[in-house]
């Protein structure tokens, strides 16, 4: 429920929309329901690219440390956003395992995060809707 399965040719793809991390050797780590994509980098850094809050940043130090950041419930709920996916399913909104919820209108338009805002999409459609959004690093 907390992670999809989507194609590595699409979050591939994804990941290529976001110039924080052109020229860089990554490793996808994990996509989650809502289309963050944690990657490792050739240094071990942990990057998440973040199409909700619309920016790519630093998640974690190395991989260990990031499952050390998941194993906090607070942590893993505020970033999962495990309330809002268990709404989701407790008022049938679906998904297909290998698409993420897209949140429409995106919240930069109106700082909310709704279950009744939530659609269906494709990992690379959304980051691209959202590498629209962005503003240039």
């Amino acid at each position: 429920m907390f992670v999809t399965t989507a194609a590595e040719s699409d979050i591939a793809r994804a990941l290529g929309l976001w110039p924080e991390l052109a020229g860089r050797r990554i490793r996808p780590l994990m996509v989650t329901a809502f289309g963050d994509i944690y990657v490792e980098s050739a240094e071990g850094e942990v990057l998440v690219a973040d199409p909700v809050e619309l920016k790519c940043s630093h998640a974690a130090e190395f991989v260990t440390h990031l499952e050390q950041l998941f194993a906090d419930r607070s942590w893993a709920q505020e970033r999962l956003m495990t309330e809002l996916l268990m709404l989701a399913q407790e008022r049938g909104v679906r998904r297909e395992q290998h698409q993420v919820f897209a949140i429409t209108p995106h919240p930069s338009f109106t700082g909310a995060l709704r279950v009744e805002n939530l659609v269906a999409m494709d990992l690379y459609v959304w980051h691209r809707i959202c590498s629209q959004l962005r503003e240039p690093p």
